[in-house]
């Protein structure tokens, strides 16, 4: 088992398990249900597993990749509307009943 594969399957069976809800004891079922999917995923691309494919998942014109290189990056719009920190009210309320009260 190559080095990738075996982290690929790792990772994938901690995920599993942290869906379920960490039960404790179902770490050879997790471990079993992410090999079936990486073996389900092999089955289905070959061409994907291998690392030393070249030919991309995804196929991009010529055209489309002119278009993305030169286009410039865009400064964000300084027209927008900026997020606003919300106003400590509760806080200052809780300081101003606790300086009222009594002793």
């Amino acid at each position: 088992m190559t080095d990738a594969r075996r982290e690929w399957i790792s990772k994938r069976a901690y995920s599993i398990w942290e869906e379920t809800g960490r039960p404790h004891g179902h770490d050879g079922e997790h471990w079993a249900q992410a090999v079936r999917e990486r073996e389900e995923f092999e089955r289905l691309a070959p061409e994907a597993r291998s690392p030393t494919a070249k030919k991309p998942l995804i196929e991009i014109s010529a055209k489309a990749k002119k278009t993305e290189t030169a286009k410039p990056k865009k400064k964000a719009d300084s027209t927008a509307e900026k997020p606003v920190p919300a106003k400590p009210a509760k806080a200052k309320a809780l300081k101003t009943a606790a300086n009222s009260k009594p002793i």
